[in-house]
């Protein structure tokens, strides 16, 4: 099931200015504004974080295995964990400069430029994305990757339940990339709030199929195995 997510038209003009533009969301009703365990697509927020893997068949669990596997083992063929190396294959490993006092540690995407594909979406050789835990006073340090669409594409889902692509809600301005919605909310001139129009996959270098394929970063599978400072984990 898609989420859909549109502006609603004419609802910028009975909004007051401070108030966000209204969204259509079609989720199942009494479900807290989560979609089903069983859903494998929709928007970032209305997917449950991490998969039911006990929902997957034998098949699909294996399945789920082999993308794990295939991605560790391309990860060390290409050195990906030596920011160097990633930066040598084409990903862009410069992140911005950290504010004095920030101790917060952020999920760093590493993109590439886009490149023609293969049959598949799946090249494990080549992630759209490297995802990097960037934690003040250390390097950075490889957890995960990320896969995206082309815009209209539907990602595939070979893992069933335990494999989820989700999307964004954007503002959006033509055909250029859409981009993250301000904190009021309120699009920029000239765009308009939408979802958007690719879906993204992550896959996480945790020991577990649940943690491994969750939407968002698993910052507990991550701590437990070592991909985080001791110190950051224990105040959580």
């Amino acid at each position: 099931m898609l989420v859909a997510a549109i502006a609603l038209p004419g609802a910028a003009a009975s909004a007051s200015p401070a108030a966000p533009p209204a969204l259509v969301c079609k989720l199942p009703r009494g479900n807290a504004g989560l979609l089903p365990p069983t859903a494998r697509h929709g928007i970032i927020g209305h997917l449950r974080q991490y998969p039911a893997v006990a929902l997957a068949t034998r098949s699909q669990r294996a399945s789920a295995q082999r993308v794990l596997d295939q991605l560790v083992a391309a990860a060390d063929a290409g050195n990906w964990r030596n920011v160097r190396a990633a930066a040598r294959a084409g990903y862009r490993t410069r992140t911005r400069p950290r504010q004095p006092g920030d101790e917060r540690i952020f999920f760093f995407h590493a993109e590439r430029e886009e490149e023609p594909r293969g049959r598949s979406i799946f090249d494990f050789t080549r992630p759209k994305a490297l995802i990097y835990a960037n934690a003040p006073g250390r390097v950075l340090v490889l957890v995960g990757a990320m896969w995206s669409t082309r815009d209209g594409e539907v990602g595939p889902t070979p893992a069933g339940p335990i494999l989820r692509w989700h999307s964004h809600v954007v503002c959006k301005q033509g055909r250029k990339r859409g981009l993250k919605p301000p904190a009021s909310g309120i699009c920029p001139p000239g765009s308009r709030l939408t979802q958007g129009a690719s879906e993204m996959l992550h896959v996480w270098f945790t020991k577990d199929l649940r943690g491994a394929f969750a939407i968002s970063a698993p910052r507990p599978e991550l701590c437990r195995d070592g991909y985080l400072p001791r110190d950051s984990c224990r105040r959580r």
